[in-house]
């Protein structure tokens, strides 16, 4: 009996002592990947023109096409920087808000300096009127920027 209770409280040290390791690892792990935000205009959607998002050094600035944005169809998503020398990625993530529907990462592909593209097609809803956010995160050092659109499609 001794035995087992030895073996439980061992593990239970081992449990707690592994707990905290990883929970300082996801800190500093989290910490060393944060995004700062950007802000986006507001009233601004995505289905209607180019919308921007910026803080006083960074400006990005994301648009759809064809506009309105269809369902089942490809999509071409644009995205152009301004106050950033050194970026890495970009990527866009795609979620619906009024139902879940997954979500869609799409990588965006350098073009020029500041231009990236991707293209995505989203699915058709049961909704009539589906809300998307869309998460543009921009990893550049020695900072990463992220900002969130709006988009709205019709079925």
């Amino acid at each position: 009996m001794k035995r087992i209770s030895l073996l439980f409280v061992l593990a239970l040290i081992t449990g707690v002592v592994g707990y905290q390791v990883y929970q300082t690892e996801s800190a500093s792990h989290a910490s060393s990947t944060a995004h700062r935000q950007l802000i986006a205009e507001a009233n601004c959607f995505l289905q209607e023109r180019a919308c921007s998002a910026s803080d006083q050094q960074v400006q990005i600035k994301l648009s759809l096409t064809p506009q309105p944005v269809p369902l089942m169809k490809p999509v071409q998503a644009t995205l152009q920087l301004s106050g950033l020398s050194s970026v890495e990625a970009i990527e866009l993530k795609i979620e619906g808000l009024n139902m879940y529907m997954g979500f869609q990462t799409v990588q965006l592909v350098k073009q020029t300096a500041t231009d990236w593209q991707g293209s995505f097609s989203l699915p058709v809803c049961s909704e009539s009127e589906m809300h998307w956010q869309v998460t543009a995160s921009v990893d550049s050092a020695p900072q990463a920027y992220q900002a969130r659109f709006k988009l709205v499609t019709q079925r």
